[in-house]
């Protein structure tokens, strides 16, 4: 016997609603043996570049064959299109609207993609505004079940990308934004630990907003309660934080607040 087939959820519909107890008894109704993980339903509003950030966190953590579905969609019922994503063995089901940038950079010739068309995935009666209950999560469901991904719909080669995720580089700097905020108020940004590696520690700076910060710290408690950090994250990209505090309490930047390090390559 099959393992059940496992649906995982990401939203910024928060607890307070029953949208995201809709989207369950859609997928539930359809495949009474899938399994259901809520990843997080309290992304800030409308917040894509958090949840592109985020998906990248967790979608590999899950078995070959999880249907992957992520509904933070400003844009709901405009002209963004619902699509699903296959990507190294798992399918993503989401609105057209940037959440595989961070997932799919540098690699944006290695997924398939199908715009979300055919009726027989979808609910009878779809809502102009509530596209999570009406087709996405009736499409994973019927993923889950083995509906094959070609049957979704009209193949598509180009999937939206948030412009302000590029990361810049000049011989001396690197320069990336903060692309999540989590709840202990910790400053997360796009900027990868395999970047920082051309530079000498010695020398690497930190500079966020009127905050610089001298060299990296392995872990929280290296610097006494109240003081800012800078260091390499569990997702291997930098991070900013205080001890025993919190960094957006302290520097009061957004998402997408610039952040620059800059450094010197070793000596030959």
């Amino acid at each position: 016997m099959n393992d059940p087939a496992i649906i995982t959820l990401l939203t910024d519909f928060g607890s307070l609603d029953c949208y995201t107890g809709c989207i369950k008894g859609v997928i539930l109704s359809i495949n009474p043996s899938a399994r259901i993980v809520d990843v997080s339903h309290d992304i800030q509003p409308f917040n894509l570049t958090s949840a592109s950030y985020l998906i990248t966190t967790y979608y590999k953590l899950f078995p070959s064959g999880t249907v992957h579905v992520a509904v933070v969609d400003p844009g709901v019922g405009g002209v963004r299109d619902p699509i699903a994503v296959s990507f190294e063995g798992y399918v993503f089901i989401l609105p057209d609207n940037g959440l595989l940038t961070m997932t799919l950079e540098g690699r944006r010739d290695d997924f398939k993609a199908r715009r979300i068309e055919n009726p027989s995935v979808m609910r009878e009666k779809i809502s102009h505004t509530f596209h999570g209950r009406d087709i996405f999560a009736p499409a994973a469901a019927h993923v889950s079940l083995g509906v094959p991904f070609e049957n979704l719909g009209p193949e598509t080669f180009r999937i939206e990308t948030i412009e302000n995720l590029h990361v810049s580089t000049t011989p001396n700097s690197i320069t990336g934004a903060i692309v999540h905020i989590d709840r202990f108020g910790n400053y997360i940004t796009n900027i990868k630990e395999k970047q920082l590696e051309r530079f000498d520690p010695a020398t690497l700076s930190v500079r966020l907003g009127r905050f610089t910060l001298l060299g990296l710290n392995r872990t929280f408690s290296d610097k006494d309660p109240g003081e800012l950090l800078a260091y390499i994250g569990s997702g291997g990209r930098l991070e900013i934080a205080v001890s025993k505090g919190s960094a957006a309490d302290v520097v009061k930047l957004s998402s997408g607040a610039e952040v620059t390090v800059r450094g010197k390559e070793p000596a030959a």
